[in-house]
């Protein structure tokens, strides 16, 4: 054979071995492939509570990990039900009469209506529970909700004398001086338990401050009443405040989920895995 012609037909051989010169073209980059090959698949959605069965809720470091990493799957429009507590996430606590009214008339019945919760149920705290968020979630089982909502009120009392009470001594000045200032700093509370995870999806707080001067006769009255009014007025704020978050939970879900193939499931993504979508996600919610 002719040296020359040898020659060009080795090129020519080359050539056609080499990658994007003249082979096929490839359905992508081998070295992504392997990537995306050996990639770990998803955790599995998160659909139990992996929480001590007791009113401590201990968790394990695998658990906790666990717990970190999976999705919880949303499942909106439910039932939610709005629980009354003496103290943040504790059923065993006895509830005063008017913290059970005002998360009754003024927090439940404000949620009436809202798009991602087809029913409103009041819940009493005082059906049997082992207390904690166990306790809880043992109510909502009784109730048959997937959701509730815990709302509590805390005061702290700041009443003082003011500069009228140096009329007290008269003794007449008991009864026709202001001299007391009923004041009281609080927060109401309402926080969001998705029952099936024994997680907490979200918390809100409303603060309220009362300061009202008041003759001494009564001003305890007074003082109780004010209190009652306040914590009316921020559980209506309280109940705004639930729809606006649960309606932002919700998008963000969506939007992280957004085209998935398969039938449509709305995860709200795993604490830990905020990646690139999960970021995306959270812009289109503001």
């Amino acid at each position: 054979m002719n040296p020359t012609i040898a020659t060009l037909a080795s090129a020519l051989s080359l050539l056609a071995l080499t990658p994007g010169c003249g082979a096929a073209p490839s359905h992508g980059h081998p070295a992504r492939a392997a990537e995306v090959a050996a990639a770990p698949a998803a955790p599995p959605v998160l659909s139990r509570s992996l929480f001590a069965r007791d009113p401590s809720g201990a968790l394990s470091e695998a658990d906790l990990q666990k717990v970190l990493e999976a999705p919880v799957d949303l499942q909106f429009p439910a039932r939610v039900g709005v629980v009354p507590l003496a103290r943040p996430f504790d059923p065993s606590g006895p509830v005063n009469v008017a913290t059970r009214s005002i998360a009754a008339q003024n927090l439940a019945r404000s949620l009436v209506g809202a798009p991602y919760f087809s029913h409103v149920s009041d819940v009493s705290t005082d059906l049997p529970n082992v207390g904690g968020i166990e306790g809880l979630r043992a109510l909502a089982a009784r109730y048959r909700l997937r959701y509730l909502l815990l709302y509590s009120e805390t005061f702290e009392d700041e009443t003082h004398l003011n500069g009228w009470a140096w009329l007290y001594p008269t003794v007449l000045g008991m009864f026709v001086a202001p001299g007391v200032t009923v004041k009281s700093q609080g927060i109401a509370q309402a926080d969001l338990l998705d029952v099936r995870t024994g997680t907490v999806l979200f918390s809100v707080v409303e603060p309220m401050v009362i300061s009202e001067v008041e003759l001494m006769v009564g001003a305890g009255r007074s003082h109780r009443e004010l209190q009652a009014s306040a914590a009316a007025a921020a559980a209506k704020s309280l109940a705004k405040r639930v729809g606006l978050q649960t309606t932002a939970l919700v998008a963000f879900a969506d939007a992280s989920s957004r085209g998935e193939e398969g039938p449509r499931t709305r995860l709200l993504p795993a604490p830990i895995a905020l990646g690139p979508v999960a970021q995306s996600a959270t812009s289109a919610t503001r």
